[in-house]
């Protein structure tokens, strides 16, 4: 697994940190909505994220076996 800046694009956990390699941290990445056509965001412990533009990811994590 390796950082990437481009944003997500389908559900899952993922790392995230801020460009500077800061704030490294797991979120959940998901639909705003039931519906699954909503744009995708971020959210974890006490952290919330609605623009995924701008930061660096890895991911999705597998489920374990």
């Amino acid at each position: 697994m390796i950082w990437r800046t481009q944003a997500p694009t389908t559900e899952g956990w993922y790392w995230f940190s801020e460009p500077d390699g800061s704030d490294e941290r797991i979120v959940n990445i998901y639909h705003q909505g039931l519906d699954g056509n909503r744009p995708l965001t971020a959210s974890g412990e006490n952290f919330a994220l609605f623009d995924l533009n701008g930061h660096r990811w890895a991911g999705p994590i597998e489920r374990p076996r």
